[in-house]
């Protein structure tokens, strides 16, 4: 039941960030035309969608990796190091990217709703809203001791097989939470490029509206 659950969730941030880097995309290159909060809008949304799908890769390579460590005959404790210091510095990256542009979006939503004063403008608001409160909980009670474990392995230890163990620990924890990022901004990029490819605002707006030169 659980593995059903990790599967769905994952299949579920897949979605949301591929749609994510696809709206980014199609207003990316106008965006940069427009500039001012437009613009900060489509970047806030771009970060999230590279972080969603970081959390993605970061999670595969966090089920699979074991697998290849065992096959190096790494031991099973440094394995279990390995996979809580990369999950720690995973999530350590989704705080720093998604909780900031997260409140962006919010308080956008929160002024967009009052503006509009419509059903669909004001269930986004309330949507994001809990969303951030959520995400902000969950940050305060488990950063700390995330961080704390990060420091630990990365400081403490004083015997030569400690550090020993540490330095093959942070190496490949590191490796791992590079190639999930890399994964994350290669395939959001490669999205929102293809929409902003397919996708053209200002044409779009003429045509709708072909009495605006």
């Amino acid at each position: 039941m659980a593995v059903l659950l990790l599967i769905a969730m994952l299949v579920l941030n897949f979605v949301i960030s591929w749609s994510n880097a696809k709206y980014v995309g199609y207003y990316w290159t106008e965006s940069k035309e427009i500039g001012g909060s437009f613009r900060r809008y489509i970047v806030v949304g771009y970060i999230m969608a590279i972080a969603g799908f970081t959390i993605v890769y970061g999670y595969i390579l966090l089920i699979i990796s074991p697998v290849f460590l065992q096959m190096a005959d790494i031991d099973q404790e440094i394995i279990l190091q390995i996979e809580q210091l990369s999950s720690d510095l995973i999530y350590l990256f989704t705080v720093v990217t998604i909780v900031p542009t997260g409140f962006y979006i919010w308080i956008r939503s929160l002024k967009t709703a009052w503006e509009e004063r419509t059903l669909d403008s004001i269930l986004i608001a309330g949507w994001n809203t809990n969303s951030q409160i959520c995400n902000t909980i969950n940050v305060a009670r488990n950063a700390p001791s995330a961080i704390s474990r990060v420091a630990e392995t990365l400081f403490g230890g004083s015997s030569r097989r400690k550090k020993k163990d540490n330095t093959i620990v942070i190496l490949v924890a590191i490796f791992i939470v590079i190639v999930a990022i890399l994964g994350g901004y290669f395939t959001a990029s490669a999205i929102m490029k293809k929409a902003d490819r397919e996708y053209d605002m200002f044409a779009d707006l003429q045509r709708r509206h072909p009495e605006i030169q």
